[in-house]
């Protein structure tokens, strides 16, 4: 496409048919220009004017890019023969070594972007349209402190520049160093990206604002910080590594790139750093994460904008009015003749405050307004905004939706209590039913008329009676509906509603479909600042100061839950829990959640109108429980022949990690029993049993998971019929979408999503507590045990083959088996835990595994131990354990253990049993990790033999066996023998298993070896990097697998690239020092291959202190004496 090559300045690049109303906004990183930075390199897409345009065509959208000079370079070097460097956008890259962005501060591109972008939009008359901006790298830097300079222009001459903050909705940061670099990888990487150096003080300036704790960087991010909640915000990591001149490494690892923080969105890219904002077409990954952000934040910030000006404007008239109001007194005082002429500005602004003294003659407000209410001064702007705009025929009306306990009433009875003046008539509306709002009505028309003897009993001669004297009102009105959660049973609350143009109306609700009514403004958690000042309220300053960041613990334990922050300052000033204790209250509240989410003051308890059987007059304290506990009845009486499966569902998602939880997890769990009805497999009797115990109420079709056939298929419910695999029985994604919607339009559930892979939720904290302890009596353990088993269902097929399942739906799993050990030692009796009955045994072990397999050697150790105290236990189970420990370096004691459950494996299983050939293959690995090679090869031979006969030449097993073998030839330097053996299970794998299979992955790594070990360096190399690259992708580069390929991969290049074998020991030493024990074995072997590389390349002094601390740490490892 034809477009400006101009680096510098904004840049229209597509603009949409008609009027305009959003505009996106890219800024470039390091580096970078405002052309090059977004245009791929294969196929030289320039994606935000070639593909993003049909995405964002409806929200007449305008896209511009921005360029400013980020070079940090200083005089080109050559590249390969060429004399000139290109950029990305196939232009040549002048560089001159002193006016690059060094000189210039972060804080100058920033004053230049945003008097850029305002002047822009002025000439466009675009002023207050809505902001999204996409930012890559420093870019996202630029655009933080550009906000922090916007927002704080509120001078005469300066507040135009103040509209960028406002007009900006979201933010999508690629890469942003928010937490800062590390500066040894950028440096390599600028030099690469730009093929310069950084050669003088001026030009290394900037890199060292954006290192780890630079004072800079903390600044910007301490402000902006205040400003965050203004925006949306999506953080995108690459999940690639980059190769630089020093070794592969993330140029912004995740934790700096995306930080975990509340409500805001974050995801990886699977690029790397310099690719991850350039894609070829729609395809490329990545690309429909952002694209869909961007074209949510462009569709959604129209609304929240013209919200947010209004709320400015009004602002910005009174800080006017303020200003001439002053001028006026200051002229009054030092020029006596002033005060004449200027009289009539003093009367006017007088005139305006006596207006708002006056209080509201009909204030039928319920008394029970929290004391000393806290916050939510931006809310409570916006409703003010939201009502000062002009109305036609019908009143305007504002649906105030959040989470029950969120503080919905509360802010109403406060923005009522602030504007008694602006109303003279303010009514509270009772609409937990329509006879209780009828109630309410009632009084209203007796306060309205004393001529009104209307009674309950006359409903619709009441509301058009109430309706027609406000509509005959030439004064405004505000009519609150509050609680209007069931408007299924309350249908008609339009016929409610008065018309004309003086009325507003606010409705709350937990109930998310309620849009049709009016406007929709979700009310979200506090803020920590106003969390803690709402716990902490009988505290003195000092004590709060004190209490900070314990007390902002609570308040994210709490999930900033207004009404549960109350309870928890209630509870604690109950016990007068002195400040310096508080962290001993966190503690308490693990193991007393429901007795503290229950407590309430016998008096003076704010919360105390909780309509019981729709009578008014029958209430009992509101608590952060109770208030669910409404939720969830409408939810049953709205689906009644759903009722068990629906509370089994969300009583068993609450023991999980509730950041989110995927459907993956419940139709792997329906497969699993689905397949269990025909073919019950080895180790799951424990299930079977316990299913019958659960499910004896409700057996459907003799199915052992009625609950999951009610949410999850198409099937009806007691519908007889004798097949387990009847078309109406697959799993039905929609069905469970269907249900999850509901319970989320009831805010029991958060943040659902549907993608590809299904569906996915989360709960709010405390309302997983309220699940775990929800009733009289919980019987915990059972509802552990099954999450537990739905757990297993998705871990068995991780294990079979982990490229079916995704690194970051692995990751998922492992946060949720966390979970239900810790919900399991909490609440489960110690001889209960899991690995503890022999009911427990095979889940127990296939979670083990799951750690396992992603280096948690010491949580699997502890898993199988309790399995394996019971020498009777299973083979397999040891067999498991021997993993493990062989791992961890424990070679001695697995020989040890392996002794113990001999006469038992003998007497019990035929050797050509495969649990029994598994274990001697186990056996075997340990026997040559510790150097015994003539009994780890015989072992492995006789095994290899078995194996071959019983489970055939192409079975996992045998080729996991052959590639043993191979590997204990190659340890007794027979490499040519290890060659053909690693060969020949290589073919058997390319043809059997799936590409870049475990199995797969270790033979080709041992055929590395073998080649190597015959100085075939070139083969060696390619094929080892390839297995460098796999274990990456499937396990990540701190895996412990990973790190032992990389190993393998500095051994080779030791003899051809000793540089680069240098860097990668040195990774792959200070990676182990810090995710394996002291002393590991693996570990002291790479800093032995460290030491003798330091020595070839007569770096003799550093080679010996490696070797005396390699040393040392194996004296400690043996316990050795001084």
């Amino acid at each position: 496409m034809e477009r400006s090559n101009n680096r510098f300045g904004l840049t229209e690049v597509f603009k949409p048919a008609g009027v305009s109303k959003v505009d996106i906004v890219f800024v470039h990183g390091i580096n970078g220009n405002p052309f090059g930075t977004w245009t791929s390199e294969k196929d030289r897409t320039f994606w935000p004017a070639q593909l993003l345009p049909c995405f964002v065509k409806e929200a007449k959208a305008r896209i511009l890019v921005y360029g400013y000079d980020a070079d940090t370079v200083s005089p080109v070097k050559e590249i390969a023969s060429s004399d000139t460097a290109l950029d990305r956008d196939g232009q040549p890259r002048y560089l001159r070594p002193h006016d690059g962005v060094a000189q210039d501060r972060i804080h100058n591109h920033a004053e230049h972007l945003v008097a850029t972008l305002c002047a822009n939009r002025r000439s466009h008359h675009a002023t207050n349209h809505p902001i999204v901006f996409v930012a890559h790298s420093l870019g996202g830097i630029v655009v933080k402190r550009a906000l922090i300079h916007s927002s704080g222009k509120k001078g005469k001459h300066t507040i135009h520049l103040r509209s960028i903050a406002v007009s900006t909705y979201g933010i999508l940061f690629l890469g942003t160093p928010h937490l800062g670099y590390d500066r040894t990888k950028w440096a390599s990487w600028s030099d690469d990206v730009s093929c310069t150096t950084l050669k003088n003080g001026s030009q290394a300036r900037l890199l060292e604002a954006l290192e780890t704790n630079s004072e800079t960087l903390q600044n910007i991010e301490r402000q902006f910080v205040e400003l965050a909640s203004d925006f949306h915000i999506f953080y995108f990591h690459e999940t690639k590594l980059t190769w630089l001149d020093n070794g592969w490494r993330y140029i912004v690892n995740e934790g700096s790139a995306a930080p975990v923080i509340q409500d805001v969105e974050r995801a990886g890219i699977q690029q790397d750093h310099s690719h991850m904002c350039t894609f070829d077409n729609i395809d490329t990954p990545g690309f429909d994460l952002v694209a869909e952000a961007i074209q949510r934040y462009a569709t959604d910030a129209p609304e929240r904008i013209r919200r947010r000006w209004a709320i400015e404007s009004n602002e910005q008239w009174l800080r006017l009015l303020d200003g001439v109001t002053n001028g006026v007194a200051r002229l009054s005082t030092s020029n006596p003749t002033a005060q004449a002429s200027d009289s009539m500005l003093i009367s006017d602004h007088e005139a305006f405050k006596n207006t708002r003294s006056v209080a509201s003659p009909y204030y039928l407000v319920p008394w029970n307004r929290v004391k000393g209410f806290v916050g939510r001064k931006t809310q409570l702007n916006e409703m003010s905004a939201y009502f000062s705009a002009a109305s036609m025929q019908q009143p305007r009306v504002l649906i105030l939706h959040a989470l029950g306990g969120q503080g919905k009433s509360q802010i109403v009875l406060e923005y009522c209590q602030r504007s008694r003046e602006r109303y003279p008539g303010i009514f509270w509306v009772n609409a937990s039913s329509r006879s209780l709002a009828l109630q309410s009505y009632t009084r209203i028309a007796t306060a309205l008329s004393s001529q009104t003897q209307a009674k309950v009993e006359d409903g619709e001669q009441i509301i058009e009676t109430v309706k027609n004297l406000l509509e005959d009102w030439n004064e405004s009105w505000l009519l609150i509906f509050d609680n209007y959660d069931k408007p299924d049973e309350f249908g008609d609350i339009r016929r409610f509603l008065p018309r004309g143009e003086h009325g507003h109306v606010i409705i709350t609700s937990r109930r998310r479909d309620l849009d049709r009514l009016g406007d929709l403004m979700e009310l979200g958690a506090l803020s920590p600042d106003e969390g803690v000042n709402l716990l902490l309220r009988g505290y003195s300053r000092q004590e709060i100061a004190e209490s900070l960041e314990i007390a902002k613990e609570i308040i994210s334990r709490l999930g900033g839950l207004a009404l549960a922050i109350d309870q928890a300052g209630a509870y604690i000033a109950h016990r007068r829990v002195p400040p310096h204790q508080l962290r001993g209250f966190l503690e308490t509240y693990e193991t007393q959640r429901k007795e503290i989410m229950s407590y309430t003051p016998s008096i003076f308890w704010e919360y105390g109108s909780m309509q019981t059987l729709g009578k008014e007059d029958q209430t009992k304290a509101m608590n952060a429980f109770t208030t669910w506990e409404i939720s969830m009845k409408q939810l049953i009486r709205d689906n009644p022949y759903q009722t068990d499966a629906i509370v089994r569902f969300l009583r068993l998602s609450a023991y999980f990690n509730p950041a989110r939880i995927e459907e993956l997890l419940f139709r792997n769990y329906w497969a699993a029993f689905q397949d269990r009805n025909d073919v019950p497999s080895e180790g799951t009797q424990w299930m079977n049993s316990l299913e019958r115990e659960k499910f004896q109420e409700s057996n459907v079709n003799g199915t052992h998971a009625p609950w999951l056939r009610a949410i999850g298929t198409k099937s009806n419910i007691g519908k007889e019929t004798s097949s387990h695999h009847r078309p109406e029985d697959q799993w039905d994604t929609d069905r469970f979408w269907d249900l999850l919607t509901k319970i989320h339009n009831l805010s029991l559930v958060q943040n659902i999503e549907k993608d590809t892979q299904g569906a996915s939720f989360s709960l709010h904290p405390l309302v997983r507590d309220w699940l775990q302890h929800r009733g009289q009596s919980t019987n915990y353990r059972q509802y552990i045990a099954e999450a537990f088993a739905i757990l297993e269902s998705t871990a068995a097929i991780s294990n079979r083959n982990h490229a079916s399942i995704s690194m970051d739906q692995r990751a998922a799993l492992i946060s949720h088996i966390d979970a239900c050990m810790l919900n399991d030692e909490h609440l489960s009796e110690p001889h209960k835990h899991l690995g503890n009955e022999d009911t427990s045994y095979h889940t127990a072990n296939v979670l083990a595994r799951v750690y396992n397999h992603h280096g948690r050697y010491d949580s699997a150790e502890r898993l199988l131990r309790r399995i394996t105290k019971n020498e009777n236990a299973h083979i397999s189970y040891f067999t498991s354990l021997f993993q493990v420990m062989r791992a961890q370096g424990k070679v001695e004691q697995v020989v040890e253990l392996s002794h113990r459950c001999q006469q038992y494996r003998e007497n019990t299983l035929d050797e050509r049993h495969p649990d029994r050939l598994a274990f001697t293959s186990e056996l075997s690995r340990a026997l040559l990790r510790l150097g015994w090679y003539d009994e780890a090869e015989s072992l492995q031979l006789k095994t290899l033999q078995l194996q071959q006969e019983v489970l055939g030449k192409s079975h996992r097993d045998t080729l996991a066996s052959m590639s043993d073998l191979a590997y204990s030839l190659y340890r007794q330097s027979k490499y040519e023998e290890s060659e053909a053996s690693a060969r020949e299970a290589l073919h058997l794998c390319e043809s059997n298993l799936p590409k870049n299979d475990d199995t797969t992955l270790r033979i080709m790594g041992i055929l590395a070896l073998s080649l190597g070990g015959q100085s075939w360096f070139d083969e060696a190399e390619m094929i080892q990097r390839q297995v460098v690259v796999g274990w990456q992708h499937s396990l990540g580069m701190e895996h412990p697998t990973t790190l032992n390929s990389l190993h393998n991969l500095a051994w080779i290049l030791t003899s051809t690239k000793e540089d680069e074998a240098e860097e990668l020991y040195r990774y792959v030493v200070q990676t182990r020092k810090k995710v394996s024990r002291k002393g590991h074995p693996d570990t002291l072997d790479s800093m032995q291959g460290l030491a003798n590389l330091l020595r070839k390349v007569v770096k003799n002094e550093e080679a010996e202190e490696m070797f005396w601390e390699i040393a040392y740490l194996k004296r400690d490892a043996e316990g050795g004496a001084d």
